[in-house]
């Protein structure tokens, strides 16, 4: 069964046994394949994300109710690589993201590994050791496995 750890950095990741675990990876991807892949199917050109960084921050600028970190790359990527680098699509995700937030503080406050570590615990949701044969990472989520507790944001 998967349970949440914490590394020598006190980073947290998934124990799937056997010698298998999931981390967050920060690192960028920098081979050619990836590259040529996030070109392809993100329009991920260095013109097409410096001109979408360019005029997300414009629209966040404008916009005066969203409190972001306007200068953080790293934050707003993470916007604008699922709307494959379109702005307009990257501005309107992170306003529902945002307004997500603000109905469900229940479910969106206190959203750390170690309050929801019982997920992990229960087997409710668990990661697959192996990436599928495009590098991606599985998740399973076991949405009809009865919880023992109910506790915290998975209520």
């Amino acid at each position: 069964m998967a349970s949440l750890k914490f590394d020598e950095n006190k980073a947290p990741y998934i124990d799937l046994g056997k010698d298998f675990c999931v981390r967050l990876e920060g690192d960028e991807y920098d081979d050619a394949k990836s590259k040529e892949k996030a070109e392809r199917e993100l329009r991920e050109t260095p013109e097409v994300v410096a001109e979408a960084f360019k005029e997300l921050r414009r629209r966040l600028q404008e916009e005066k109710s969203l409190y972001v970190p306007i200068d953080d790359d790293a934050f707003l990527v993470k916007f604008l690589r699922p709307c494959k680098y379109y702005p307009d699509s990257a501005f309107a995700l992170m306003q529902r993201y945002y307004r997500f937030k603000q109905k469900r503080p229940d479910l969106c406050d206190d959203l750390l590994p170690t309050t929801v570590k019982h997920v992990y615990d229960e087997g409710l949701v668990f990661f697959q050791p192996l990436r599928d044969q495009h590098g991606r990472r599985i998740l399973v989520l076991e949405v009809g496995k009865k919880m023992e507790t109910l506790e915290g944001p998975a209520e």
